[in-house]
């Protein structure tokens, strides 16, 4: 039984610094330090578009590339690795086009 508990609070933590990441980012997007951004619907849609890609890239990190490491410096790593993970493929992803 405490397995399963352990497995849904590092998926709550992993989900939360994804949540905040992308608010810091959505916070000094060029320059704007604020939150107006929360009242138009679209943006809420790329706001998506980038806290699932780094959550799945946390997620990727902790369950693939950390699986014999301890359980604190697995959430760190998972959270500091996969974060720059899940932002470069987003980017990436997103940018591509604009490139050719």
């Amino acid at each position: 039984m405490r397995n399963v508990s352990s497995k849904n609070k590092e998926l709550f933590i992993l989900g939360i610094s994804s949540i905040l990441i992308t608010l810091f980012l959505f916070f000094i997007d060029e320059g704007n330090y604020d939150f107006n951004w929360v009242a138009e619907p679209f943006v809420w849609i790329i706001f998506l578009i980038y806290a699932v890609p780094i959550f799945l890239g946390q997620l990727l990190v902790s369950k693939v590339m950390l699986k014999n490491i301890s359980q604190t410096n697995k959430m760190l790593l998972s959270i500091l690795i996969g974060s720059v993970i899940g932002i470069t493929c987003t980017i990436g992803i997103l940018f591509s086009g604009f490139l050719n």
